[in-house]
């Protein structure tokens, strides 16, 4: 399976549909939700600002010798159209990678607000010598821009595409469909049931 194939790998099941996105007042209980994070990962690094950034791994990895990452930026107060911010993500991407492949942008709603999923993969990264896969979700809250990326650490690879386990891939599809910002008592943002 080449490698443009491997990341459009359901791609279109993590757009949860629900009502067409309307502005209402800002809220103060938004939250980002993650029903399906793996057991068995730790927080290794986070960082706070106007734009807040927190990893993960999994148990047996460290924040230097990786290769299973999760990273969950939110930014406050940004109203970036996601089209665009997925084309600063390419953009760094070509500043640090030999070979970078660009899934298809997708865009919808995502229980209710506006939300995009796209993958990025970097054969070569300049500064580790590491391929890496990428599936990154961003969803536009209200005064909250939050993106969640779903990162493997390979072997640099060519055309075959990186070396990513399809049921790693599934898992990963499976986190980011499932994380959600919600809202607690809204019925057009719903939070998941415990």
């Amino acid at each position: 399976m080449n490698i443009r194939n491997r990341m459009a790998l359901g791609i279109g099941a993590w757009l949860v549909g629900s009502a067409a996105f309307a502005a209402q007042p800002r809220t103060t209980d938004e939250q980002l939700v993650m029903p399906l994070f793996p057991a068995k990962w730790a927080q290794v690094y986070e960082r706070h600002g106007e734009q807040d950034l927190v990893e993960y791994i999994p148990e047996g990895e460290t924040a230097d010798q990786w290769q299973s990452k999760i990273t969950v930026e939110t930014y406050r107060n940004l109203n970036l159209p996601l089209d665009t911010l997925q084309r600063r993500a390419v953009a760094q991407s070509h500043d640090s990678c030999d070979g970078v492949v660009e899934g298809k942008f997708q865009s919808g709603v995502n229980n209710g607000f506006a939300s995009a999923f796209w993958t990025l993969g970097c054969k070569h990264h300049k500064r580790t010598g590491f391929g890496e896969a990428r599936y990154s979700k961003a969803v536009q809250g209200q005064g909250t821009l939050y993106v969640i990326t779903r990162i493997w650490r390979t072997k640099a690879f060519g055309d075959a595409g990186p070396a990513v386990p399809p049921a790693a891939i599934k898992e990963g599809l499976a986190f980011l469909t499932s994380t959600v910002v919600c809202q607690t008592g809204s019925a057009q943002h719903p939070c998941p049931a415990k």
